[in-house]
């Protein structure tokens, strides 16, 4: 199920809350729908179907109400998310962006309320963009979504912005690495392992994996090197600084040393 909403779906769009829910967590199999997975350096965070989840040292606790999170970013401490509201929340659906800025425990909307829901979200600065799923494109905005523009982009099942410069943006298409510096109008080739299908640009390093390995680098155009832990399917990755989040088959896997171990979370 975690495959199918992750990968297939994005591939396929192209053609006042409480603390903790429940006080004594939830394993990553009783979560229904984990759609991506997010770090700010410190906490491990799971955007599921039914809301915002953290690693609490032994087991996944609820943060803040519960919604439907489809899109999620974090940027400069501050958290994005998309999709659906749920059962306390008294706003449209779809949820357009909601801001976050006490890590989760309380949301707001921000822009294009009732309007998208972004099942990818990015944000870098004043700069965001997202694929609109019930819109079937990929949109940008410089001015944190006051207004909006389409990107012509391929089919992709992947993308990540520059969390220094989100004039550049990274995209996987067809297992191959595009990377624009102008705010996603031209896109040109960049060199990379081949059948690529995740992208994570953090603050400190690109991360990019074909579904078993990850490959680190220092630029866009490498060199990429293998990480030497090898996974199963990957399905979802974020980073930040030295920590990495890595969603596969097996589990959730994090690092807090920049991929030189990783430990799967029971």
């Amino acid at each position: 199920m975690r495959k199918s909403l992750i990968c297939t779906a994005i591939t396929a769009l192209l053609l006042a809350g409480c603390t903790t829910g429940n006080n004594d967590g939830v394993t990553l199999d009783e979560l229904e729908h984990v759609h991506s997975v997010a770090t700010d350096g410190e906490e491990f965070f799971l955007a599921s179907h039914h809301g915002l989840y953290f690693w609490s040292g032994d087991s996944w606790q609820l943060r803040g109400e519960e919604f439907d999170i489809m899109g999620l970013a974090i940027d400069d401490g501050v958290f994005y998310a998309s999709g659906h509201p749920g059962p306390s929340q008294d706003l449209p659906d779809p949820l357009g962006i909601l801001v976050s800025k006490d890590a989760g425990e309380t949301w707001e909307p921000s822009v294009l309320t009732g309007e998208v829901d972004f099942h990818l979200l990015e944000v870098a600065g004043t700069t965001v963009v997202g694929v609109a799923a019930n819109y079937g494109m990929v949109v940008a905005s410089a001015d944190l979504g006051q207004t909006w523009t389409s990107l012509e982009v391929p089919p992709l099942t992947s993308l990540a912005l520059n969390p220094l410069n989100g004039n550049e943006i990274l995209l996987a298409s067809d297992g191959a690495l595009f990377l624009s510096e102008d705010d996603g109008v031209t896109f040109f080739p960049a060199t990379a392992p081949p059948g690529l299908s995740l992208i994570e640009w953090s603050d400190s390093r690109i991360y990019l994996s074909d579904g078993s390995t990850i490959f680190a680098g220092s630029t866009p155009e490498g060199p990429h090197v293998a990480l030497l832990q090898e996974f199963t399917n990957i399905l979802g990755i974020a980073a930040h600084g030295e920590a990495i989040m890595v969603l596969d088959d097996q589990g959730v896997h994090i690092s807090r040393d920049s991929g030189a171990s990783f430990t799967l979370l029971p």
